[in-house]
């Protein structure tokens, strides 16, 4: 387990590290097609977070695999006010996105390794936007857990994206989720939760609410 970690943590840390350029854009950079598609996605949690929480109020929010931290400034251009926190596994990102948006906290750390670098229930609301969709052999597993492990962290929401199956064009290194199969396993560990397909013929975003009692637990686990 150890060991796959520690493979997944280099090919994700290779690939992006390559990415990064001073002159290019973030989209360009994170590997999205455009800056629309970027901010489409950014919109779906604009939306839950508008519906879930009041106008004067500021959950705290862990933006999780931050990339450059555009959400932070899209959220604060769309008059959503957050406490913004960031992490991600690749400080090179980090580097440009400091270097780009000083101020932030933004943080170099794994929240799926073994012990979490942040205690459960940390953040009212975790977010992540397309950190499951580089092809690594194991995504499927990798996602249940990884949801599961935002939930954990979370006191009310954990919201995340993913590239749709039913997408016509499709790219090698990259990988293509359904949303039943990730819904079935959330189920199966007690979490509730939904998922908005509406938005792009790509994409869907699955919303992870909080079980009312305990930590979710992996599907297997008693």
């Amino acid at each position: 387990m150890t060991s796959h970690m520690s493979d997944r943590l280099h090919q994700i840390r290779g690939y992006y590290s390559e990415r990064v350029h001073p002159r290019l854009q973030g989209y360009q950079i994170l590997s999205w097609s455009s800056r629309e598609a970027q901010y489409g996605r950014f919109r779906v949690l604009l939306e839950i977070l508008q519906q879930c929480f009041p106008p004067d109020y500021c959950p705290v929010l862990l933006d999780l695999g931050c990339g450059l931290a555009e959400l932070a400034k899209f959220l604060l251009e769309h008059g959503c006010m957050v406490d913004y926190r960031g992490c991600d596994i690749t400080e090179k990102i980090l580097a440009e996105a400091r270097r780009r948006t000083p101020g932030l906290q933004l943080e170099c750390c794994d929240v799926f390794q073994a012990q979490p670098p942040y205690p459960a229930a940390s953040f009212e609301v975790v977010y992540c936007s397309g950190i499951f969709n580089l092809e690594l052999g194991n995504n499927d597993a990798f996602a249940l857990r990884g949801l599961i492990r935002m939930v954990q962290l979370s006191r009310r929401l954990a919201v995340a994206n993913f590239l749709h199956r039913r997408t016509r064009r499709k790219f090698r290194a990259c990988h293509y989720f359904d949303p039943d199969a990730l819904l079935a396993g959330l189920h199966q560990a007690g979490i509730p939760a939904t998922v908005r397909e509406d938005y792009m013929e790509n994409d869907f975003t699955i919303v992870c609410h909080k079980p009312a009692a305990g930590n979710p637990e992996p599907p297997g686990r008693s």
